[in-house]
């Protein structure tokens, strides 16, 4: 290896050290309880040290939310490489953007402060691009087995609609009901009973019926699609989510 790519992996290092860092002291103290100086206390860095990969507090939390995202892709990608039909591919994305929320709940959040002014203004311009970058590329995830819906015939596109559209309205309905079913927030009476396992797949499959989306959700054994997420396609990471439930 090259001193260029040892350095590079160096400085790699030390920005995750500081990213985890800022991470663990917003999860005992929120966003509000982070500072430099409070990080800087905890890593074996200097503050000028710390500015030299973030430029302020806000350029931080941007990092950690495209961290998150990055990690979201990944994820992504590999529910659309599951082995069925569009619809089940399409709805495996939906499953492993509610796993990347309770698996890192903390993270989940950061993404919703990232889209403020009084955070996304302060970040640097490195940061907000890569944001837009990342979350293109989510995009195309869907995009691609909305692509792949249309070619195979599951379903057809409505003329009002685009395919673009149809991935926004799937990915912000999966958003919502995760925001609003997600353990960290407090519920009310008409929320009390839902469940978000169960109420994501049944929003999806809803939405998906409406689309015409086949299988419909009648002639289909969904309950064994999701077996086979649980575990064969997210085996990993549904073994990490019983651990964390049962600390």
């Amino acid at each position: 290896m090259s001193s260029k790519s040892i350095n590079h992996c160096v400085l790699k290092a030390r920005e995750e050290e500081i990213m985890d860092t800022a991470l663990e002291i917003i999860t005992a103290q929120g966003i509000a309880g982070l500072t430099i100086d409070k990080v800087a206390a905890k890593i074996p860095y200097s503050k000028g040290t710390i500015y030299n990969h973030f430029t302020c507090k806000e350029d931080l939390l941007t990092g950690l939310c495209n961290r998150s995202v990055e990690n979201l892709y990944n994820l992504f990608y590999h529910a659309a490489s599951f082995d069925g039909c569009s619809r089940e591919k399409i709805l495996a994305i939906g499953y492993a953007y509610m796993l990347h929320a309770l698996l890192n709940p903390t993270e989940f959040m950061l993404v919703i402060s990232a889209k403020t002014p009084s955070i996304g203004e302060k970040s640097s311009e490195k940061r907000r691009e890569e944001h837009l970058h990342l979350e293109g590329k989510l995009l195309e995830n869907i995009l691609h087995v909305i692509s792949e819906g249309l070619t195979s015939g599951d379903f057809k596109l409505q003329s009002h609609l685009s395919p673009a559209q149809v991935a926004f309205a799937l990915w912000s309905m999966c958003f919502g009901t995760i925001v609003l079913l997600h353990e960290s927030l407090d519920r009310c009476s008409v929320r009390t009973e839902m469940e978000l396992e169960r109420e994501l797949i049944n929003h999806a499959n809803l939405m998906l019926d409406g689309l015409n989306w086949k299988p419909y959700t009648q002639e289909h054994d969904w309950a064994g699609t999701l077996k086979k997420y649980k575990t064969e396609l997210f085996a990993d990471e549904v073994r990490q989510l019983k651990r964390l439930q049962n600390k």
